[in-house]
């Protein structure tokens, strides 16, 4: 039997804007290996993406955004192997569909597609993933990543560079968030990095908006423009469902933010408040934030560094830690850690907070429990600050109380509030830094900012979380 090869060839108009065109094709029995290919010319304001489907679902996702060209989109996958975005498996007889998605179309952009099937036996099947590395049994603080791409995405290091720069940089978990697919957590089960919990995620990357799919022990469709049958708010379903967390990336992005308006943020279980590369974004992120928790909304507010390339220095992981409270190190307990709300962002220093009756001090809440209303003491803590700085107390969302202290030495600063039904408490570390003609230096800004808490939550009236 000879290679058996199809053209397909069409035009994208500008408009009416779709965000994606589903193309089938028919694989017939007996093929060993299976290549498909888009080619176009990008140009500013065209971006297309390609994914490929067999019978039974998702087999593979490729993206190459860059300079302006001719773009040869490509992937292929056997039994045992495939190539990055690709998952391996069997290639069974049947309609197969491409999905060409439109990241971006200004004008009209021609396109055409190549699909070869090679006749043969299949080769050997991949490998089962090695179960994951021992964990670390004690209950504590972990620190991690929870936005990193690779070249299974639109990222530049390998999946093994990646994990590798994970632990140089001190991290105990990174989750690994290629858009679109889970092809590269085989790849990472296979690395087995000592002292290193890979969480299996993948970043759901739509036209109205981002969001990190995390803990998902199998791939959760993530194409929900245009479909009314499967909606922002299914997927996210199925990731609950799934037994994962849900989390709304970099809201303020700018055509990257999130733009569900349709979208159920009771289905919410993270919020990114603090991006790596977002920078007046952050500031309106933490409102976002503030709005949903007076709503009384329990989303867990995250840090991400969104990293493409660890040797970049804006990408570099470790300068941006998302600290959990976790029973131990494996992918369950910090999914479970992160769920709880005992969360904190760090560009630097280990923070923590903590709230007790002031009249029954053995009576205490972390972060993410909920207190009982009145009398409350509240403590922060943090290792050492290495430049002068200002402690903020937000008391539902509001500024609350000030206070200030050098740089060297570790913060404990402690006081006693009246806790109001249905309020929280969270506070925000950022340094002193004067701005401009203003004397003050006490600012929230986002470049000030270097860590913050989830909140302690205070009871409605009648003791009701």
């Amino acid at each position: 039997m000879t290679l058996q090869t199809e053209t397909i060839s069409g035009t994208l108009a500008a408009a009416p804007r779709v965000h994606a065109v589903r193309i089938p094709f028919v694989v017939p029995a007996g093929i060993g290996r299976l290549h498909v290919s888009l080619q176009f010319e990008q140009r500013a304001g065209c971006q297309l993406f390609l994914a490929v489907f067999d019978p039974a679902g998702f087999r593979g996702s490729v993206m190459r955004p860059g300079a302006p060209g001719t773009v040869v989109l490509e992937l292929w996958l056997t039994a045992g192997a495939a190539s990055p975005g690709a998952v391996p498996g069997a290639i069974a007889a049947g309609e197969w569909c491409a999905l060409i998605d439109v990241e971006r179309l200004a004008m009209a952009t021609a396109w055409q597609l190549v699909i070869s099937c090679a006749p043969g036996a299949a080769d050997a099947p991949a490998e089962p993933p090695p179960p994951p590395p021992d964990a670390e049994p004690r209950a504590g603080w972990y620190a991690g990543e929870l936005h990193a791409h690779s070249q299974h995405s639109d990222g530049t290091p390998t999946v093994a560079t990646l994990l590798q720069a994970a632990r140089h940089a001190d991290l105990d978990f990174l989750a690994l968030t290629d858009h679109f697919t889970i092809s590269g957590h085989r790849e990472a089960a296979q690395q087995r990095v000592p002292g290193l919990t890979v969480v299996r995620s993948l970043e759901l990357t739509g036209h109205y908006g981002h969001a990190n799919l995390h803990g998902v022990p199998h791939w959760i469709d993530c194409y929900v423009d245009d479909r009314p049958e499967w909606t922002i708010n299914h997927a996210a379903r199925a990731v609950r469902a799934a037994g994962g967390l849900f989390c709304v990336n970099h809201p303020f992005a700018a055509e990257l933010g999130w733009r569900y308006l349709e979208f159920d943020w009771d289905l919410a279980d993270l919020l990114e408040v603090w991006h790596a590369h977002e920078g007046p974004g952050n500031t309106l992120a933490f409102g976002l934030w503030d709005e949903h928790l007076r709503a009384g909304r329990r989303i867990t507010g995250v840090a991400a560094t969104d990293s493409h390339d660890v040797r970049a220095a804006r990408h570099r992981l470790g300068a941006v830690r998302t600290w959990v409270y976790a029973q131990s190190s494996t992918e369950a307990a910090l999914l479970a850690g992160l769920r709880s709300g005992r969360v904190a962002g760090s560009r630097g220093p280990m923070v923590d907070a903590l709230a007790w009756r002031a009249d029954a001090p053995a009576q205490q809440w972390p972060m993410g429990a909920t207190a009982p209303a009145g009398s409350l003491g509240l403590r922060f803590t943090s290792t050492p600050v290495a430049v002068p700085w200002h402690l903020h107390l937000l008391k539902r969302g509001a500024p609350w109380r000030v206070f200030a202290g050098p740089a060297g030495v570790p913060l404990s600063v402690e006081l006693v509030d009246d806790a109001l039904p249905g309020s929280y408490y969270r506070w925000e570390l950022h340094a002193a830094v004067p701005l401009g003609d203003y004397p003050d230096d006490r600012w929230r800004e986002w470049h000030t900012l270097l860590a913050f808490t989830n909140p302690i939550m205070v009871a409605q009236a009648g003791g009701a979380p």
